[in-house]
């Protein structure tokens, strides 16, 4: 990276925060600034703390978008970032107007990488608001990620997939091979 090009990024870091979070971002500047946080690492922790930041404000759609975009970084995140973004979800369960697609798209980016840090009561809560906020695509596959996984603290049940699985050796007879025809020259 070019002195210049950190130069400007470093100054510009201030004011790129505050403009992501004063809700002034247009959509097109949120894809750049999608893309900028998809292809460049950021340590978890800061964003542990934008994805609670994010969560605590009121519903965007250049916002969800910043949500879904760190939320597809698969980073551990902390179980307190993890509740926040489960709680901004459930905020919208008392809501009467039809949530744009980003928003469903968010969730489900959510449900898929923490299915499994989720709360029993936050899957439950999660499944009665998609019953309210149905997108005709989407809820389908984020009920299916909800109900097929674990919930937070217990342990993964291995009896089922060591049944599955045969260990018998693959016997073969050397002798008994079929014929391969041959092309002649």
């Amino acid at each position: 990276m070019s002195f210049f090009f950190f130069l400007g990024s470093e100054r510009t870091s201030e004011s790129t925060k505050s403009y992501i979070f004063s809700g002034t971002c247009t959509i097109p500047e949120a894809v750049i600034i999608g893309s900028i946080i998809h292809k460049f690492s950021i340590p978890e922790k800061f964003s542990s703390a934008a994805l609670v930041c994010l969560a605590e404000m009121e519903f965007l759609g250049t916002r969800s978008y910043f949500m879904k975009a760190i939320l597809e970084k698969k980073y551990a995140l902390a179980h307190l970032a993890i509740d926040a973004v489960a709680a901004h979800f459930l905020r919208f369960c008392k809501e009467t107007k039809v949530m744009p697609v980003i928003w469903h798209q968010t969730l489900l980016a959510f449900v898929q990488r923490y299915k499994h840090e989720l709360r029993k009561e936050d899957k439950k809560s999660l499944t009665s608001l998609l019953e309210k906020q149905n997108h005709e695509l989407i809820t389908p596959e984020i009920v299916r990620e909800l109900v097929s996984s674990r919930n937070r603290g217990e342990m993964v049940d291995n009896s089922h997939s060591a049944s599955t699985i045969n260990n018998k050796p693959i016997k073969e007879d050397w002798f008994d091979m079929p014929q391969v025809p041959m092309e002649e020259d």
